[in-house]
């Protein structure tokens, strides 16, 4: 990224929409979800967050970037939705057994999606299968992963605009609305430049999600903002409210995906310019 001198982490976009036009002839395949590695380059660690929707392509794309499973220190799952989650299983197959899998417990809920018919869209593997395994680490509160890594835990919900719609689980055999309290993100501490922030889906809300990660640390200061948006089926009026909140946060880089829609990300770039670029399949950001 322009501007940055010291570089201490190397984020790699594995599985994401659309490929980047840079990378066109690379024979990445693109799939409708999200999955990121982070490397912290001293002290060294790799964080794998999120897996796409799909085994085969999360571990193609892995090999096609150069990335290795086996070399993998922790996993993170930003939510419980299969487009986040749905490489999972050739994940702990291939990494260690001792690398933990962090989430928030709500992940294992069963998740709907109600339009246009009912279907389901939660975690693609046996609960009995997860609950077995003592490599899950599930926490509602913030995880420290790594120096200068930690996940966000709960995130508390403020703006009167970001609410998660759509959505449907069982709480004490009822079928109600999902409020996706699973939904997490990653924290990056960078030294003299702030946080940056890497979101799954933003389900909480991403103006939510950036102010309790400042709270959280206690840093104001936002480098960067990166993920799914979770904007491409709000209304204009929740778009514009949520840039006028990002605007006013201030951060020096905007980096939209996934769920955040062509138009909204178009009217992303035009209220932050050069500091706005939507990320791909196959993109490198360091920082």
């Amino acid at each position: 990224m322009k501007g940055v001198m010291l570089k201490r982490f190397n984020l790699t976009v594995v599985v994401e929409d659309a490929v980047s036009p840079q990378k066109k002839n690379m024979g990445l395949e693109a799939k409708h979800g999200l999955s990121i590695v982070i490397q912290q380059k001293e002290p060294r660690k790799s964080i794998l967050m999120d897996t796409g929707q799909s085994s085969d392509t999360l571990l193609h794309n892995m090999e096609t970037l150069g990335l290795d499973l086996e070399k993998i220190d922790a996993v993170f799952l930003s939510h419980g939705h299969y487009d986040h989650t749905g490489g999972l299983s050739v994940v702990l197959e291939k990494t260690n057994r001792h690398v933990p899998v962090i989430a928030h417990p709500d992940v294992l809920k069963p998740k709907f999606k109600a339009t246009p018919t009912l279907r389901c869209i939660g975690l693609p593997l046996k609960r009995s299968d997860i609950e077995l395994s003592s490599r899950f680490l599930f926490a509602r509160n913030s995880v420290v992963i790594a120096e200068n890594i930690l996940t966000t835990g709960e995130i508390e919900r403020l703006t009167p605009y970001e609410k998660p719609r759509g959505f449907w689980t069982v709480e004490n055999d009822m079928f109600v609305e999902d409020q996706m309290k699973d939904d997490q993100a990653l924290i990056l501490n960078l030294p003299n430049k702030g946080l940056a922030m890497i979101v799954g889906c933003a389900h909480a809300g991403i103006i939510n999600t950036v102010r309790h990660a400042q709270k959280l640390t206690g840093i104001k200061r936002v480098h960067a903002v990166i993920g799914g948006f979770h904007l491409n089926d709000s209304s204009e009026e929740t778009v514009k409210a949520t840039i006028s909140d990002l605007a006013e946060i201030n951060p020096d880089h905007v980096c939209p995906c996934h769920c955040t829609g062509n138009k909204p990300s178009r009217l992303l770039i035009e209220a932050f310019g050069e500091r706005c670029n939507p990320i791909k399949t196959g993109d490198t950001l360091e920082f």
